[in-house]
């Protein structure tokens, strides 16, 4: 595809991720009824793992079999984001930030065809891994920005960021509530390849990655020049251990280690929060959605507002401690829900870590920004998100199997006590000065 003759913009990039992230984000108020829907299949894997679940740990408890399958179900599709994310920041870093988009979103569009025709549980997962493949979207959006972006504007163009994450992930889950009404196919009984229930909110997705690559092909310029970009030498790696390595950049170990220390605790929250809902307040789809839309409102108010006004006072530091103090009584607040407090406890809990992740998103990707220059940006901002991806990949294990092995409440209330570390390694980095 030839590229495009526009100048990019940042409001090019932001529209690219924001239906990037509806598609992706669409599944997430189902994953407890699209599970109990595959649970069903007799001699499929799912009822199989069910099986095997009952006779070796004794607990026959469906609704936390689902919680530890939605975990392991996340952290696949994590695990593999962790491995491919260098590969396409380094892709980009070399060849520019258009085409690898172009490429990842074709994948994308072709694992939401496969979900549409998923029959079966097996044919369900191919559908993931396909995404899964493609996951590099927002690493590569965010080198993009950062392209674009003066130091004196980084933090503002990284809240607009967020808050076109955050509109996605409202968008996506909102879509995803119309499997709560009855306009949906009738699977092909004994079918692996048919129609199934979630078939229209996979045909939503897809024709939002339709219209995402038509504004990518016809409307995103390249953000990175010739020039500038990386010809070897520094490279981007899915070795754990060499994303805290200090030629990163200042103090860029340290803000890695705590990204992904808060990521452990927020990818648990959302990879068990559908099973919370439906087993402790009887939430289908619908309200699930709402739950979601709610969260996704009120982080995009404070990231795409708030983080732009309070960074020029306060500075990116300030804002990411006071994000991530906030998150534990949010989390405690969402444990409280899995010990019988109630619905109450919910709003208040969600209200607070949309507040609370949306000062510390925006903010901390901006301190590692901050701290690189020239064609390292895109190494660092890949080494950043792949630490992300690593504690998505653990995470929802983690969380699931907490759930699974003491109750709905454990999840949420380690989630609590761990945002305790990244708090005291953000307190240990400097502000940025001039």
């Amino acid at each position: 595809m030839p590229p495009s003759t526009r100048q990019p913009s940042n409001g090019a990039i932001l529209l690219v991720l924001f239906l990037d992230l509806v598609g992706f984000s669409i599944v997430f108020p189902m994953f407890a009824k699209l599970l109990e829907f595959y649970g069903q299949e007799s001699g499929g894997l799912l009822s199989s793992l069910d099986g095997w679940l009952d006779a070796t740990f004794g607990v026959d408890d469906p609704r936390r079999h689902a919680a530890l399958f939605g975990g392991m179900l996340a952290g696949l599709y994590s695990i593999i984001q962790f491995v491919v994310t260098p590969f396409w920041g380094r892709l980009s870093d070399r060849i520019g930030r258009r085409p690898v988009l172009l490429m990842t979103v074709t994948m994308n569009l072709s694992g939401y065809v496969v979900w549409m025709f998923s029959g079966s549980f097996e044919v369900f997962l191919v559908s993931r891994v396909v995404c899964a493949l493609a996951s590099g979207n927002i690493s590569v959006a965010s080198a993009a920005v950062a392209d674009l972006s003066s130091e004196e504007n980084r933090s503002r163009a990284m809240g607009m960021m967020g808050a076109a994450i955050g509109l996605g992930f409202i968008i996506g889950p909102a879509l995803g509530g119309l499997y709560a009404f009855d306009w949906v196919p009738k699977p092909t009984p004994g079918a692996a390849w048919s129609l199934n229930p979630f078939s229209v909110p996979a045909a939503a997705a897809a024709a939002l990655s339709v219209l995402n690559l038509i504004w990518l092909a016809r409307r995103f310029g390249e953000t990175l020049p010739s020039e500038k970009r990386a010809r070897g030498g520094a490279t981007r790696t899915a070795n754990p251990l060499r994303l805290f390595r200090s030629d990163l950049g200042p103090d860029i170990p340290t803000l890695n280690l705590a990204y992904l220390l808060f990521m452990l605790g927020f990818a648990g929250f959302e990879a068990t929060l559908v099973f919370l809902l439906s087993d402790q307040l009887g939430y289908g789809p619908g309200w699930s959605a709402a739950c979601m839309v709610w969260l996704g409102l009120c982080s995009a108010f404070v990231q795409g507002g708030l983080v732009r006004r309070m960074v020029k006072r306060t500075g990116e530091r300030a804002l990411a401690l006071r994000g991530m103090v906030i998150l534990i009584p949010a989390y405690a607040l969402c444990a409280a829900v899995g010990l019988g407090w109630g619905a109450w406890s919910l709003w208040l809990g969600l209200s607070l870590l949309a507040v609370g992740v949306g000062f510390l998103s925006p903010t901390l990707s901006a301190m590692v920004s901050l701290r690189t220059v020239g064609a390292t940006q895109g190494l660092a901002m890949g080494s950043y998100r792949s630490v992300g991806a690593l504690g998505r990949a653990g995470g929802p294990l983690l969380a699931a199997f907490l759930y699974f092995g003491i109750g709905a409440e454990a999840p949420y209330l380690a989630a609590a006590a761990l945002a305790i570390v990244p708090l005291l390694l953000l307190a240990r980095v400097p502000a940025q000065t001039d």
